[in-house]
Parts: structure tokens; C-alpha cells; sequence
């Protein structure tokens, strides 16, 4: 580093009237680990505190020792404002995260917009009849309605959930995922049966579109009592405000016992 523009060994700079920042007693421990020249650098300090306004300090600078002093202060004088931009940041950090007028977390601090649910032990052959989700493809017809979203696996925080659709409240590239365990008896199993899986996105005030779409098609074990097969997707969506999100399925055919493994989310990720 360079020395202070007032101690450069080429400059000639003129020496304020007032120097109480050199005096010994505002930095002991700097001097009392000095060297044996420690004695030197304190003569160079009453030379420096006797000089009068507007002298050359070029007879200082040819000293060892007063550089050395020099190089002293620029160190303390570094280390201390450090810590006072320091201590500032995190006062101005704490400030800007609390309403210090009204002692409340602003709005956007609350937290991330989030979403897990997990399908509702109960029969899912009413969800199959539903009208309400729109005309759906064949292969992806059965919406389900009925999702668990206040239990221990589950929760849904700054968005909303209502009849099987998760509704988008903050705009914002979201992360949506869904998982199918499906289960079918010995019938279904010598069929081959196609397994498919859809995420819809419907928009406020028009028809649902396909966002994600997962097909399988199983061949179970011949001594199998059930054939058993998850279907995972997930993508990463911009979505509005008023944006809803909902799952449908070629077939009712689901393990809804398990709360681990069928299941629907949605959180935002701030790129």
C-alpha cells in the first residue's frame, strides 16, 4: 500500500495546525510492540507535533523511523475504520429488513412464496366427476380435487389452495412438481395399463393448458397382488398473479394411504 499523501517520502505536502491524531496515547499497544526504535518514532511524533503550519515534511520522510511510524498509524487507522463501516452495514442491514417505525417485517420478508400437499387418505372416485377443472385431454382427464395442506407433511404459505388448485398470489419463476403413486390390482396389472400424469396452468379467465406431462406404461410381476409405479415430474414456469395450478390423471387408480408418496407443490425461486 501507499503512505498517507501527508507522509509520502516524495511529497512535499503541507502539515495541518492541528495533528492530535499522532499523539502516543491513541495507539499504545501499536508502539509498545515496536522494535528497540520505538524511541526514535517517538521523537519523530514531537517533531511532528512541534512543526508549524505550512512546513515541508520532507525532513521526516528521509527517516526510517518516521516511516515506520507512519506505517504504524496507516494501520491502526485502517483497522478502525473498518470496524466502523462495519458496525455501520449491519445497522443499516437490520434497518432496511425491520420497519423501525412501526416494529413489523415488511411484506416481501415474510417469506418465499411455498406450496406442499399431500393426497387426502379417502376415495378419489368423486374427483374423477368434477366439472370444475374444464375440458381435459383423455389421456389426463381425472383431476384431483382433494389435497391435504394443513398437516405435518403439508403446508401452503404465501399462496392459496382451494378444491385442488394451488393459486399463485406473487408473480415469478416457480419450481412445480407433482408425484403419482399409482396402484392397481391383478386386473389392471395383465393389461399393461399407461399410467400418465399431467400439471395443468390455468390462467384467470381461460381454459387450462398442459405444463407438464408424464406417461408410463407398466408390465407387473404374474405374482403381484398389485402393481405399484410413481410417476415424477417437475419444471421451472414463469407464473402471475391469479395463475392456478392443478394435477390430472388417466386413471384413479392411486395409493392415497401414503402421504409420502403422492404429492404436489410449487415454490418460487428468485433468479
Amino acid at each position: 500500500r501507499q503512505l498517507p499523501p501527508a507522509l509520502t517520502p516524495a511529497g512535499s505536502r503541507l502539515l495541518p495546525r492541528a495533528v492530535p491524531v499522532c499523539h502516543p496515547a491513541l495507539f499504545p499497544s501499536q508502539l509498545k510492540s515496536q522494535a528497540p526504535g520505538s524511541a526514535e518514532e517517538l521523537r519523530c511524533l514531537q517533531v511532528l507535533n512541534q512543526q508549524p503550519e505550512g512546513s515541508s515534511l520532507e525532513e521526516l520522510s528521509s527517516s526510517q523511523g518516521c516511516l515506520k511510524l507512519a506505517s504504524t498509524i496507516k494501520a491502526y487507522v485502517a483497522t478502525v475504520t473498518e470496524n466502523i463501516i462495519r458496525r455501520s452495514a449491519v445497522k443499516e442491514a437490520w434497518r432496511s429488513y425491520f420497519n423501525t417505525s412501526e416494529g413489523q417485517i415488511p411484506p416481501r420478508t415474510a417469506g418465499k412464496p411455498s406450496a406442499h400437499l399431500t393426497l387426502r387418505p379417502q376415495s378419489l372416485a368423486q374427483d374423477g366427476r368434477s366439472q370444475s377443472f374444464g375440458n381435459l385431454s383423455q389421456s389426463c382427464r381425472h383431476a384431483i380435487a382433494h389435497w391435504g395442506h394443513g398437516s405435518l407433511r403439508s403446508h401452503v404459505h404465501n399462496m392459496s389452495y382451494r378444491a385442488g388448485r394451488l393459486r399463485v398470489e406473487q408473480p415469478g419463476k416457480y419450481y412445480v412438481y407433482s408425484q403419482i403413486y399409482f396402484r392397481y390390482r391383478s386386473a389392471g396389472r395383465d393389461s399393461g395399463p399407461q399410467l400418465v400424469q399431467c400439471i395443468q396452468w390455468q390462467p384467470a379467465h381461460s381454459p387450462p393448458v398442459l405444463l407438464l406431462k408424464g406417461v408410463g406404461t407398466k408390465c407387473w410381476a404374474p405374482d403381484a397382488d398389485y402393481g405399484l409405479h410413481a410417476l415424477y415430474q417437475g419444471g421451472l414456469f414463469e407464473l402471475k398473479a391469479g395463475d392456478e395450478l392443478f394435477v390430472s390423471v388417466s386413471s384413479l387408480a392411486i395409493d392415497s394411504n401414503d402421504a409420502a408418496a403422492s404429492y404436489f407443490g410449487a415454490f418460487r425461486l428468485d433468479l
